[in-house]
This record gives C-alpha cells, sequence and structure tokens, in this order.
C-alpha cells in the first residue's frame, strides 16, 4: 500500500495496480450512509465476481466526501477493495464534483456509477458492457428495473430510448432513470456532472441534469436486460422538498432547446 500525497482532488489511498488495466470502473460516492455502506459494497463485490467470471476486469473507485466516522471506519476496513483500488476523500460536499473526482482517478475503458446506499444485481456491469460493445459512445446503460424503497416503494421498469416512444418533454416532469448508469470513458469526459449545492442555489437532482444533458448531446438512454437496481428514497420528480428547499434541476442545454415542447 501506498500514498499519493495530496492533490487538487485531496488525499488518495491506493494500492499497487496489475500489469492489465481494468476494462470497467465502478465509481461510487459516500458520505453518511453508515452501515448501509456495507451492504452496497458487497453488492459491488458481487458485481465484481460475476464480471471476472466473464472475463472481465473491474476497478472499484470510492470516494469519501466528508464522511461521517462510521462510514470512514466501514469503507476503509470493507474486504471488498482490492488491489487495483482506489480510495479517496475529499470535502467537496457535492455529490457532482464528488463523481468527477472519482471518475478523474478511474482507468477502466468503461464506467459504472453508483450511491453509497444503493444495491444492484450482480449481472449489471456484464449486461452494459455487452451493450456498449454493441452501440459504443452513443448511449448511456441503465438497469433495466428500478425499485426505490425506504421513504416511498416503487418499482417500474424504466425507459429505453432505442425501442420505447418516449417525448422528451416528459423530462421536465420526471427523471425516469436512475443515478445507476454505465458507459463509455468518453461519455462522461464529454458530460461531466455539474455541481448543484443545493442549499445555497435551490438546485437539486444532479442525476436528472445529467441525464438531460445526455440527450441533448445526442445520445440516448438505454437499458441492460433483466438486471435491477434497488434504491433508498423517493424517485426523482417535482416537487421535492430537500432539506426545506424546493429543489429543482438547475437549468442546462436540454432546457434552451426542448422548453418549447411543454405545452
Amino acid at each position: 500500500m501506498y500514498f499519493d500525497g495530496r492533490t487538487d482532488m485531496g488525499e488518495i489511498k491506493g494500492h499497487e495496480m496489475d500489469a492489465m488495466p481494468p476494462v470497467i470502473s465502478l465509481v461510487g460516492v459516500f458520505g453518511s450512509e453508515g452501515i448501509r455502506a456495507q451492504w452496497s459494497l458487497w453488492a459491488c463485490q458481487r458485481m465484481r465476481r460475476w464480471t471476472a467470471f466473464h472475463g472481465l476486469s473491474v476497478q472499484l473507485v470510492v470516494v469519501l466526501d466528508r464522511p461521517d466516522y462510521d462510514t470512514r471506519r466501514i469503507v476503509n476496513e470493507h474486504p471488498a477493495l482490492q488491489p487495483t483500488d482506489r480510495l479517496l476523500e475529499v470535502e467537496h460536499g457535492d455529490l457532482s464534483l464528488a463523481r468527477n473526482a472519482g471518475i478523474g482517478l478511474a482507468e477502466g475503458e468503461c464506467l459504472g456509477i453508483f450511491d453509497g446506499d444503493s444495491y444492484c444485481s450482480a449481472n449489471w456491469l456484464v449486461e452494459a458492457q455487452r451493450v456498449v460493445r454493441r452501440c459504443g459512445g452513443r448511449v448511456v446503460v441503465h438497469p433495466e428495473y428500478l425499485l426505490h424503497h425506504d421513504q416511498a416503494f416503487s418499482y417500474a421498469r424504466c425507459i429505453d430510448q432505442l425501442v420505447d416512444a418516449y417525448s422528451s418533454a416528459s423530462c421536465f416532469k420526471s427523471y425516469p432513470w436512475g443515478a445507476m448508469v454505465f458507459a463509455r470513458r468518453e461519455v462522461f469526459e464529454a458530460v461531466p456532472y455539474q455541481p448543484v449545492f443545493t442549499e445555497q442555489t435551490g438546485f437539486a437532482f444532479p442525476d436528472w441534469h445529467w441525464g438531460l444533458e445526455v440527450i441533448a448531446s445526442g445520445r440516448a438512454h438505454t437499458l441492460a436486460s433483466g438486471t435491477a437496481a434497488f434504491c433508498r428514497g423517493a424517485p426523482e420528480a417535482l416537487p421535492v422538498q430537500r432539506k426545506g428547499t424546493a429543489g429543482v434541476p438547475r437549468p442546462g442545454v436540454f432546457f434552451s432547446r426542448h422548453l418549447s415542447e411543454v405545452g
């Protein structure tokens, strides 16, 4: 184990890398998940084992953004972390900036994004990689089914823009995909996550905003068949109160191009 010291992204805890770079990097942000972080990391281990069974290597990139004591301890001591992984601690206080920091460390050809309190089926990375091999950088891939629990319970199949009839104007009212997404590295470089700082700006929903900018870039949201994501909280839809502030997605290119479609 070695320390890369201080960088503009924070303090990096790393390990010596194997000779072959990972095909996939799985990037997740943790802050105050506590015990839920343990189950999320176990889910990552299940995905990695299933992916290795199919001949693909996975690097786990974990970003701790202003973590509480329990979350930091659980993540640092979790057996799911392997020598090829990266662990970074930052003080951004913003999910988007923390994700971008993790993306900057990731070494995979393709990247998967997950939340620190979410759980995904073991086959997601394998099935998403198959879609990207067919479609390249013109798509981002989500789990096919999305289950929300805790604050509210919902279960639905997500929208596949390659095959489903779906008006872009509907994205002004709700976001039909979750935070878990998979794509080629260049997609995340071309469409980075934008900071929101909800309490200061009133903007929220970084995944919603990012998904709209993906559409505005000419790319499509599609699905990995037979996969599912299990997420704590409610689906992203208006209106929602975030810590006393009415959160709305921040404006972007999608808004300027499609606002006239809303009647």
